[in-house]
């Protein structure tokens, strides 16, 4: 699955719709690309978001902070 996210407000909401989505469908793993800045001081804490999810296995940035892959439990 590749989900774009436009916005930092609606962040939260589409990471949360699409992992449980990820992981009803037995997906592997999800790549987003979030489509708005990210400060490098930031990217810590949006992978603590993403690992806090029940269905989270682990969560890797690649290409810097534009991209980060969720890998989902089965």
């Amino acid at each position: 699955m590749n989900i774009r996210i436009h916005s930092r407000i609606s962040f939260p909401r589409i990471l949360e719709e699409t992992l449980f989505q990820a992981y009803q469908e037995g997906k592997r793993s999800v790549d987003f690309l979030l489509l708005f800045p990210i400060k490098e001081r930031e990217k810590d804490s949006i992978l603590d978001q993403v690992k806090a999810h029940s269905v989270v296995l682990d969560a890797k940035w690649r290409f810097g902070t534009v991209l980060f892959t969720a890998y989902i439990k089965h």
